[in-house]
């Protein structure tokens, strides 16, 4: 079985090896030009295009140098087949490296007995490459492309919590989706879920009276009936956790000197 590099695009990007290694990238910008090359890979790109996408402040002969100077850090890391390149235009060959986008893309989300869980997250969630404007751009027009995609996706991340009933990976990706989209009705009920489960019964409350009121404020909108009855049931106490300081005392004595069986 063909062994290939992965490169992880959702959240802060990461290039595994194939044993699954971390590839270290002493200038980000570098780790910047293969996550574009590779989120495109069917396009043979200028090279004044690529100098001017990070090195735009830079003269076009220096910035020209400092691509170069990236393409010769990238081969070694991947090989050089991975580079389809001419005077004036590079590629990233394809077959050469799998990305978390094609699973997104294709809803290959769960996994499986051999494939863990998609790691989920907003598109090069928290990446910053500094001087470099036309690249910025480029990752807010890509965040946007794959933003329905990803939020589908915690979704469904979501729904396998409450069948596992795993509330902290829950609440972790509820925080997630809340970021992504503040007014996101999957990701406050998937909130208060989670901190009723951990018996955090006003917690819940309190972040859904938040979002409810931002709710309104923002859209004009009202919660759904389903998350409205959450908190309603909330405000019941009806899925906080039962202490024992209610339950009655029993005489004990009344079993001394007796065997106890089973």
């Amino acid at each position: 079985m063909e062994s290939h590099y992965y490169l992880r695009c959702l959240g802060q990007p990461v290039l595994l090896t194939p044993a699954g290694e971390p590839v270290r990238f002493r200038v980000k910008k570098h780790l910047a030009l293969l996550v574009y090359l590779a989120a495109q890979p069917k396009i043979a790109h200028r090279r004044d295009h690529l100098a001017d996408l990070l090195w735009s402040t830079a003269p076009v002969a220096e910035g020209r140098h400092s691509l170069a100077t990236a393409l010769s850090v990238l081969r070694p890391r991947l090989g050089r087949k991975a580079f389809d390149t001419t005077r004036d235009t590079v590629r990233l060959v394809g077959t050469s490296i799998k990305l978390d986008l094609e699973r997104l893309e294709a809803g290959d989300i769960l996994g499986d007995e051999v494939t863990p869980p998609l790691q989920v997250a907003g598109f090069l969630d928290g990446f910053e490459v500094q001087d470099a404007e036309e690249f910025h751009w480029w990752k807010d027009r890509q965040q946007a492309h794959w933003l329905p995609k990803i939020c589908d996706a915690l979704v469904r991340l979501i729904d396998k919590c409450r069948r596992t009933a795993d509330s902290r990976q829950m609440e972790q990706l509820a925080d997630r989706m809340l970021v992504l989209d503040p007014l996101s009705e999957h990701g406050i009920r998937a909130k208060m879920e989670a901190r009723a489960f951990a018996g955090d019964r006003l917690t819940a409350l309190r972040v859904f009276e938040e979002w409810k009121a931002e709710l309104a404020q923002e859209l004009g909108a009202v919660p759904s009936e389903m998350v409205d009855g959450i908190a309603t049931r909330l405000r019941r106490r009806g899925w906080e956790r039962e202490t024992t300081s209610n339950v009655p005392a029993v005489r004990t004595d009344q079993w001394r000197d007796r065997p106890f069986i089973g």
